[in-house]
């Protein structure tokens, strides 16, 4: 009985042995393990095998029948058998943490959207019907990608005869008084002239006929426009001169990262208005992070019109690139970074961590004051109100903050890496970084290994309402949130006092409103 069984063993006891040799590999190329974790998880899987083996001999050479010498046994299959396992395991997620990683460093192409619109009522059903229609144009607006539209359209029309307008509005108007048959628009600007009363019915008086679907290369591209001679546009003060997006060693510099939350739900991110827009000022060395807010509304020269004012949400519509310019004026400071995720992305963020728990300041639809554990769609409740508050868009701000301190509270305590699979697949096309594979190993690496709790502080920067004329809309009215240049000037010193190594406390950041 004894012999019959020690042959068994000793096969499944080298299985072992090779099982977690390859696990142990694996885990050492794993290049945001720490190097005292790799040594102790070699070593316990040096002593686990050395005492699988040792069990099951010593209750093979007991006296039969005795009991200690079963329960040895027993330990030593159940711990090769775990082990084995454990083992396999651990290669699938050092190969799926690898995975993740590269996934959401991947140079992604965010799409623009150029849509053929037509009235409400209109026959064409295919756009093979529009033969023989007259495409209303804007030369103001997207006129590279309205072009590569057409071209493309021509593949699918024999005869295309293009009516050109000095802007958007007049083309809208165009299609409505039946100068043309249609106009071709980039998706993006279509939720800009819904904000205007003239056209808040656009989306119900047209429908989209076709569309063509561009990609502008790299996230960071950004698309430079005109504003017309007789624009009622203000010309802003643009520091051309700062230079973005440069990287730094993020384990021993300072560094700025733009988080921007792009108003779309597509399961892929595409050029639209950013709703979120935040920067984070991270210190390594202190383990200081601030986060700086800024409203979408803020009135702020447009990168892509030379410096014409804007609001600072329309600047998502030419590019992460022009946000990063915006806010890099702004705050006179260098942006190394950015991420990008659209609204779908971030709920399924949510829902791969487990959920986030933050502080309600207010009770307002289903939230109570104090602690609040939230899911993915709850978070996205929680982040998008400000319907619910007297200071609307401020507290919006704000509790986006909440949401984004909560998130990276929980990612610091490794839940990326149990999370691994849920964030890939939350991630997949819906969110985009210029942060290296490199780079984000070698701060996940540096938590694990000094596992430091982080100082997160946040500030936000409101202003008075108003009503003005915007770069992107250039010939009506539109909400405006003018600067307070006492609040942008604190967020500066703040900043520069996190870049220099300083240590905030509330008191620091209390000025916020």
């Amino acid at each position: 009985m004894k012999s019959s069984r020690s042959p068994v063993y000793l096969l499944v006891w080298l299985a072992m042995l090779a099982a977690e040799a390859y696990a142990a590999v694996r885990l050492w190329q794993l290049s945001m393990l720490p190097l005292r974790h790799k040594l102790l998880i070699t070593i316990l899987f040096t002593m686990v095998w050395l005492l699988a083996g040792l069990l099951y001999m010593l209750g093979n050479n007991s006296t039969r029948g005795k009991r200690p010498g079963l329960w040895r046994r027993i330990i030593a299959w159940v711990l090769a058998v775990v082990m084995i396992g454990g083992s396999v395991y651990s290669v699938r997620l050092s190969n799926q943490v690898d995975q993740t990683i590269d996934k959401v460093t991947a140079t992604v192409a965010v799409t623009s959207t150029i849509a053929v619109y037509v009235l409400k009522d209109d026959p064409a059903e295919y756009i093979e019907d529009a033969e023989g229609y007259t495409f209303g144009t804007a030369k103001s607006y997207d006129s590279s990608n309205t072009s590569s539209a057409v071209r493309q359209l021509k593949d699918k029309l024999e005869n295309i005869e293009t009516v050109q307008h000095d802007t958007v509005p007049e083309m809208v108007d165009a299609l409505y008084a039946k100068k043309v048959n249609a106009i071709i628009l980039n998706e993006a600007y279509a939720s800009l002239l819904e904000d205007q009363d003239q056209y808040e019915t656009f989306s119900e008086d047209t429908r989209i006929l076709y569309e063509i679907v561009l990609e502008e290369g790299d996230a960071d591209q950004i698309i430079t426009d005109r504003i017309t001679e007789d624009s009622n546009v203000e010309i802003g003060e643009f520091n051309g001169s700062i230079t973005n997006l440069q990287p730094v060693n993020v384990t021993a510099e300072p560094f700025v990262v733009y988080l921007s939350g792009s108003d779309t739900r597509s399961k892929m991110l595409s050029t639209s208005r950013s709703d979120v827009n935040i920067l984070m000022v991270v210190n390594p060395v202190s383990k200081q992070v601030l986060m700086v807010n800024t409203p979408r509304d803020y009135y702020v020269p447009n990168p892509a019109g030379r410096g014409a004012l804007d609001k600072l949400t329309h600047c998502g519509i030419y590019g992460i690139g022009c946000s990063v310019s915006a806010l890099a004026n702004l705050y006179s400071t260098p942006v190394n970074y950015y991420a990008q995720i659209n609204f779908t992305g971030f709920e399924t963020l949510i829902d791969a961590i487990g959920g986030v728990t933050v502080e309600s300041d207010y009770a307002f639809q289903s939230f109570h004051v104090g602690e609040n554990h939230l899911n993915g769609s709850e978070a996205l409740r929680f982040a998008r109100d400000r319907h619910s508050f007297a200071s609307g868009d401020n507290q919006r701000g704000k509790n986006q903050m909440k949401i984004l301190t909560a998130v990276i509270d929980k990612l610091s305590t490794g839940t990326i890496i149990m999370h691994h699979a849920q964030i890939l697949n939350s991630l997949q096309g819906m969110f985009v970084t210029n942060l290296s594979s490199d780079e984000i190993n070698s701060l996940v690496k540096m938590q694990l290994d000094d596992g430091a709790k982080w100082n997160i502080k946040s500030f936000a920067v409101t202003g008075n309402g108003g009503s003005n004329y915007t770069y992107s809309m250039p010939n009506f009215r539109a909400y405006v949130m003018y600067q307070d240049a006492t609040l942008v000037n604190t967020a500066n010193t703040l900043i520069q006092r996190v870049l220099n190594g300083e240590t905030l406390t509330k008191k620091d950041v209390s000025k916020s409103a």
